[in-house]
């Protein structure tokens, strides 16, 4: 009931708060006929609703010089679009990405993070045809980046001509926002938008507004305009994962391969985003119109702040560095329950599976003894060792912490004694700020009737800062864990094992510990220079039009600093603690004494830092975890590095003379960091790219160019492209041989009698010290490297259009484009590893034993091995195709229906490379795993659009119209690249590439179908739309952080409306809603599969995870000045 009062309470105040808003406001009469002859591509800004957005959408494909869909800033500005993002996944075979970033599935946000155009993410993003770019490892933009409210159009080029810029092989996104001579005259408008979130319940602003003049002057007409744009949403996720489910061999449970969880997982997470957005531009014509000049500086500012609350248990610990896909558990002891009585499987476990082999119901616990147990008692006796309990704690009742039957079969109240299952309460917060800003000049110069040419000067600059910090509080407890509903049901048990104290006992901290800290920070920049000169020369003639030609030179410069995640313990049952240390509440204590009897002091922890929350009350709307409270890190605290520096690092609990807990240096206090800086040099990356290129283009055809009756446009063309990268880095040799290693000892007769058959009688280390010229390759330290690549593209394309009367057309398209690799792919750093000699390769034969004149091995040529980025990677390169047939009916209506193949080449995908690397004047070829320019494959599909309003029915019913598309998807041969571009040393290759692993032929983001479908209404004053986006399955990682497994994304669909009522033609109210079905994501994992061990292995999915997050509400007013 509180909760529907507050929902009731808001929307009153809100619509009191619209009726009495004046000022705030949207354009809604501009005539959509004003243009502005000279002016570089006049747009008109579109305000009279969403029929009129459909119908600049319609002409604007309809006219253009390749195959493009556009939307109109009625499109953005009148639907419940937060961002640019979100607006573009209504765009026939476009699909966005949900997930917060790559290859992290626990994150969902409300608002999408990328763009994939027909299945590919090598998507190219422009401002103003221009190139724009994030400070990230990638090469293009951050969506989220970006103030949709200050864009007067987003054009989606799924094709090219010969003078768009090169980089696109998935497609080319060029956001273009408003110039004050794309009006007829002044235009001021002012919008405000409160937003609300069901499940965040936060209601929070959006602001925005327009001023546009122009006027004449004795030297020409002037032209000038700002728009700013401030936006805050806030959403909450929460989550529910089974991570890395464990395949049990037949006769381990039952008498068949079942499945069970290695742990279990909750999250809650709220999001806090701002952006702030401005666009000015200024605009100067001549009085003969023979000049413009137009001056632009955009800027947008993202900041976003969230705190992630999680539950995590995993009762044991799957080690990804020493298990693969392939790996099945035969150890019953891994997984256990603490009773030995309830439901039971055929063999007696109390465990229960359904019909799949999952999991379904039992309580689960930690093994007896384990790692980091055998200090606390006799294993023998089951006492405790004297003085044990100084290491972990005694509580406030005088009992140890752990029962003395840990480590033995004794059983209490009939449970065998377990420490418990490892209960780990985070608390994670995450701050990022991220700018770019675009500052341009252009000329356009008409020189003659026919001759003109246009100069274009472009600076951006873009920032990027993250601070990252997870901070865990420990706890144990049996799970009861049952899985058989749509949600998973959870119980927190008291461990017979393990003393609790005081009656609720998970928000006491005496039942807690400090147990670790994880921080990160990303610092990155990137700068860009670019030049460009176009010009055109026009014709007379009906099949030649233009010829137009230029140039551009880009000077891009990105600086990439990104730390690894940097985990330490604080306080753990598997290490040494000062006395009294273990407690979430430790204070000040002097109990512990050193080897001299001298008191060793701790300083204890500070002031509470923790808090109580409701969380199984609110996660999926309570009651799937049945204890209410839980105890979370505060996460204030963790928003303050410093104060996290001094209560938990162990430079902060040692300044005064105590003793450390701690094993954590935070990040900007690593002693193994370059002087100066928070990072070491594996965490650096530094990318110059310089680009040259040049074309020439025909256009030709028209509407009196015609072929048996058919008239025909178009344009063919050729661009060159001389690309070149600097990659600077450094280069760790190989470590210097040991003593040991060199130490030379012949082998004993009874070593001589073990060999086999073709082995020589030497030592391997006789050999390494005959081994000289490895010895003075391998020396240790570094060297500082540079990297520099050169690449040349000659890019042809042709582009047709065939009318064939009626409004009905033919479009070709034919075109080769290049992709640049994401910067962070393009990493200069390596460390040189040196292979070992097993006793078994001194063998005949072996080409890498050193022989004397008389046969006998005296030496090895050792091999080395890296991994890496690759600064030599080339573009990868694609022939693109695509036909296409258009009817268009009025203004609004039309229907396509278009074929679309590309073909790539080096394709960039993880493999092996030599590099030949000279040290000590001995050159050693060093075999590198990275990423490499790999075979082609192709993609292909189909993608089918309609339109229209329904102006044939009567009255009111002639106000109905529609939108629909759909897509279909075949991806032929494309390979994941199985790539990361953030790395924290050499290696560049994901973990999902190694031996093992499951092999998935489905490229990551691409669903075979999707389609959208919506219901549109406009009459007089009132305008809606209710519209419906739907994607089938698609893989979400092959690469995942958490879950162990490729993680594949159920088939989803999402609902939007909106509804806007014009009071006057200058005043509109608007109700806007997304998300409306509360739709759930669903993950599932897939357990088996095809790897390069069993390549015919059954594939079969199992229950991964599941993600919802708010529906949100917008309730505006928009008003034109």
């Amino acid at each position: 009931m509180k909760r529907a009062g507050f929902r009731n309470a808001l929307v009153a105040g809100t619509a009191l708060w619209l009726i009495g808003a004046a000022a705030p406001a949207l354009a809604q009469n501009a005539d959509p006929q004003a243009e502005t002859p000279g002016a570089e591509e006049p747009e008109d800004i579109v305000v009279t609703g969403q029929r009129q957005a459909l119908a600049t959408a319609a002409k604007l494909k309809r006219d253009a010089d390749t195959v493009v869909d556009s939307i109109t800033a009625t499109d953005i500005g009148a639907f419940p679009d937060k961002s640019v993002a979100e607006a573009l996944q209504r765009v026939p075979g476009v699909t966005v990405i949900r997930s917060a970033a790559r290859d992290d599935v626990m994150h969902y946000s409300a608002e999408p993070s990328g763009v994939v155009i027909r299945g590919l993410q090598q998507v190219r993003s422009e401002f103003n045809g221009r190139d724009s770019f994030s400070a990230t490892s990638g090469y293009g933009l951050s969506w989220s980046d970006v103030s949709p409210e200050l864009m007067a159009g987003v054009d989606t080029y799924k094709n090219q001509t010969a003078e768009m810029i090169e980089g696109g092989i998935a497609g080319t996104v060029n956001l273009r926002t408003r110039k004050p001579f794309d009006q007829s005259g002044r235009v001021l408008t002012l919008s405000a938008t409160q937003n609300y979130g069901d499940i965040s319940q936060r209601a929070t602003p959006d602001i925005s507004g327009l001023f546009s003049d122009r006027w004449s002057t004795g030297i020409g007409e002037f032209g000038l305009l700002a728009n700013a744009a401030y936006s805050q949403v806030v959403t909450r996720s929460q989550g529910i994962t089974t991570p890395r489910i464990m395949p049990f061999a037949a006769g381990v449970y039952e008498d068949r391969m079942v499945y069970i969880p290695s742990g279990i997982g909750f999250s809650e997470t709220d999001y806090d985003r701002k952006r702030f957005g401005i666009a000015v531009a200024g605009q100067w014509k001549s009085n003969d119109g023979g000049l413009v000049a137009t001056a632009q500086y955009n800027r947008s500012s993202y900041k976003t702040a969230w705190v992630e609350h999680q539950l995590l248990s995993y009762w044991t610990w799957v080690d990804p560095a020493n298990t693969n896909h392939s790996t099945v558990w035969t150890d019953p002891t891994l997984i256990q329950s603490p009773r030995p009585l309830g439901p039971t499987a055929p063999n007696g476990t109390p465990f229960t599976f359904g019909e799949d082999g999952l999991f379904q119901t039992g309580t689960i616990t930690a093994s007896r003894g384990g790692w980091g147990f055998g200090g606390i008692a006799d294993w023998a006796t089951g006492e405790y060792v004297p003085g044990s309990t100084d290491n972990l704690g005694v509580l406030p009742n005088g009992l140890p912490l752990y029962q003395p039957c840990l480590n033995t079969d004794v059983t209490t109240g009939g449970r065998p004694c377990r420490a418990g299952s490892p209960l780990d309460i985070a608390t994670r917060y995450s701050n990022e700020d991220r700018v770019v800003s675009d500052a341009s000049f252009n000329l356009v110069w008409q020189a003659t009737d026919r001759l003109m040419f246009n100069f274009d000067y472009q600076r951006v600059k873009a920032t990027n800062y993250n601070y990252d910090i997870t901070f865990n509080m420990r706890s144990w407890a049996d799970i009861g864990l049952d899985l058989r509903g749509a949600t998973p049901q959870v119980s927190l048990l008291s461990p017979s094992g393990y003393n609790t104290t005081g009656s609720d006992w998970l928000t006491n901290p005496n039942n807690y510990t400090p147990a670790s800290a994880m921080d990160h920070i990303t610092d990155s920049t990137g700068q860009m220079d670019a030049f460009r000169l176009d010009g055109g020369y026009s014709f007379e003639s009906p099949w030649l039009s233009e010829i137009r030609f230029g140039g551009r030179y880009a000077n891009r410069q990105q600086e990439h600093q990104w730390s690894v995640y940097n985990w330490q313990s604080i306080t753990s049952d598997w290490q040494t603690n000062p006395a009294g240390s273990v407690f979430a509440n430790s204070g000040r204590n002097t109990t512990g004494r050193d080897g001299d009897g001298n008191p060793i002091l701790f300083e204890g922890y500070g002031s509470p830092y923790w808090e109580v929350r409701p969380y199984g009350q609110q996660i999926f709307g309570g009651g799937v975890i049945t204890n209410p409270n839980l105890l979370f890190m505060r996460s204030d605290i963790l928003a303050n590095p410093n104060e996290t520096y001094n209560r938990f690092s162990i430079g902060g609990q040692t300044d005064d003379g105590g003793v450390a807990s701690s094993q954590w240096n935070p990040i900007c206090h690593r002693p193994e960091e370059i002087e100066g800086s928070c990072f070491t040099p594996g965490e650096l990356l530094n990318v110059q790219e310089k680009t040259k290129s040049g074309y020439v283009m025909a256009k030709f055809g028209g509407d009196s160019a015609t072929l048996g009756g058919i008239s025909v446009t178009g344009n063919i063309g050729v661009r060159y492209v001389n690309l070149s990268t600097r990659s600077e880095g450094s280069l760790i040799y190989a470590d210097a041989f040991t003593a040991a290693e060199t130490l030379c000892v012949p082998l004993t007769p009874e070593q001589i009698g073990q060999l086999g058959p073709g082995q020589y009688a030497i030592s391997p280390g006789c050999l390494a010290a005959g081994s000289t010229s490895d010895q003075s390759f391998s020396t240790g330290g570094s060297l500082a490297s540079t990297v520099e690549n050169k690449n040349e593209f000659w890019l042809p394309s042709l582009n047709l259009r065939f009318g064939l009367g009626d409004d009905l057309f033919v479009r070709f398209a034919a075109s080769r484009a290049i992709s640049k690799p994401d910067i962070g792919l393009l990493k200069n750093f390596t460390q040189i590893r040196r292979g070992g000699l097993p006793q078994s390769e001194i063998r005949v034969g072996n080409p890498n034993i050193v022989l004397e004149a008389g046969g006998n091995a005296i030496a090895y040529n050792y091999a080395y091995t890296a991994q890496t980025g690759n600064p030599r990677l080339r573009p990868i390169q694609a022939d693109q195709f695509d036909i296409s047939i258009e009817k268009y009916a009025g203004d609004v209506g039309s229907f396509s229906l278009a074929g679309f193949y590309k073909r790539f080449r080096d394709y960039i995908q993880n493999g092996t490379f030599s590099v030949p690397v000279t040290n000590g004047g001995v050159t050693r070829d060093v075999i590198v795993t990275g990423p490499v320019n790999g075979d082609g494959a192709s993609i292909y599909g189909f993608e089918a659009a309609f339109q229209r309003y329904f102006d044939f029915l009567p009255g009111l019913l002639s106000g109905f119209g529609v939108q629909a598309n759909y897509t279909y998807i075949k991806n032929d041969g494309v390979k994941n690249a199985q790539l990361v571009v953030d790395t924290t040393g050499g290696s560049a290759v994901a973990r999902s590439a190694l031996s093992g692993m499951i092999q998935v032929d489905r490229l990551e983001n691409l669903s075979d179908h999707s389609f959208n479908a919506m219901l549109l209404y406009e009459k007089g004053p009132v305008g809606a739309r209710l519209a419906y986006n739907w994607r089938s399955e698609y893989v979400n990682s092959i690469n995942d952080c958490c879950l162990g497994f490729p993680v594949w994304n159920q088939a989803e669909g999402f609902l939007d409306a909106s509804l806007r009522v014009a009071i006057t033609p200058s005043l509109e109210f608007n109700l806007q809603g997304s998300n409306l079905l509360k739709t759930r994501i669903k993950m599932k994992s897939q357990v088996s599969g095809p790897t390069d061990v069993d390549p015919d292995r059954e594939v079969m999915f199992l229950p991964g995870g599941q993600f919802e997050y708010d529906r949100r509400f917008q309730f505006g007013v928009r008003a034109k000045f």
